[in-house]
């Protein structure tokens, strides 16, 4: 559930992900593995928090990339990170995010609407 709203989310701040409407969690954590997608989202919310976001050429939707390497992966998720750390929103750790990644994206989500209003 929380990971049908987190997707609904994401969708409506950062538009096409692609994502169907109840994401498997597989499809979920894929969008969001490369941490280009978390990166744009605190971007589109607070302009040029993120100021280098490793990309990769798309294929088709836009999580449906060309894998990066994970050492650029690793960066994205860890300048988002550091961007979430200095808003003082609820953060994790680089490693939970295949495993814990719904769940604190969920409440980070929440913080980051509080955010925006």
């Amino acid at each position: 559930m929380r990971r049908c709203e987190a997707a609904g989310w994401l969708e409506s701040i950062r538009r096409p992900l692609g994502l169907s409407p109840q994401p498997a969690e597989k499809e979920f954590t894929s969008c969001l593995g490369s941490g280009i997608v978390l990166c744009n989202v605190i971007n589109k919310i607070q302009p040029g928090a993120v100021p280098k976001v490793v990309a990769a050429q798309s294929v088709g939707t836009a999580w449906d990339i060309q894998p990066l390497p994970a050492y650029q992966s690793f960066d994205n998720i860890r300048n988002f990170l550091v961007v979430i750390k200095e808003l003082k929103l609820p953060s994790f750790e680089a490693s939970d995010l295949e495993r814990e990644l719904k769940a604190l994206l969920s409440d980070t989500k929440l913080e980051l609407i509080a955010l925006q209003t």
